[in-house]
């Protein structure tokens, strides 16, 4: 009797299981597509911190109104977006990252007009910061197979141009 309760109780989560995983799949894909659009319509270069998916929230609320269009409220825009990018970033090999991060601090000694000085600065300060990637990767880690497939569309996002 143990047994077949035991038996039972696995498929229930495993078809529980499988359902969020499948509704994660399409909120990630809602959420990059989301992105795709707005970052396309304000130029705007697609980053994670604590308040950018605040910031993207209001930009669409201010525009195109696709976030409560795909079905989302703030709050389950802020969770879907975290768990993308935290995923996103978690996907990506290491050294990969760190070639990132150079060409974006690159990137911002060039847009911002820095002087040697000050963009030396700002890679150091860019490097100190990859303590932090580490906690943000693990964090993403349950996402990380979720995100994947989406990889290169979440880079062309996060390439400031």
């Amino acid at each position: 009797m143990f047994f077949r309760a035991a038996i039972a109780a696995a498929i229930v989560l495993g078809l529980s299981a499988t359902n969020a995983a499948a509704l994660e799949k399409r909120e990630a894909e809602a959420v990059i597509t989301i992105l795709e659009r707005l970052s396309s319509e304000t130029r705007k270069t697609v980053f994670y911190d604590e308040d950018a998916a605040q910031e993207w929230f209001e930009i669409d609320d201010e525009s195109s109104q696709l976030i409560p269009a795909a079905g989302f409220s703030e709050t389950s825009w802020k969770a879907a977006f975290d768990q993308t990018m935290t995923g996103f970033i978690a996907s990506i090999p290491q050294a990969e990252l760190e070639q990132m991060m150079e060409e974006f601090a690159d990137k911002l000694g060039e847009l911002g007009k820095m002087t040697p000085e000050q963009k030396k600065a700002a890679t150091e300060m860019l490097r100190a910061q990859m303590g932090n990637f580490e906690a943000i990767r693990e964090k993403g880690a349950p996402y990380r197979n979720v995100v994947a497939p989406y990889s290169e569309r979440l880079k062309r996002l996060s390439k400031s141009e």
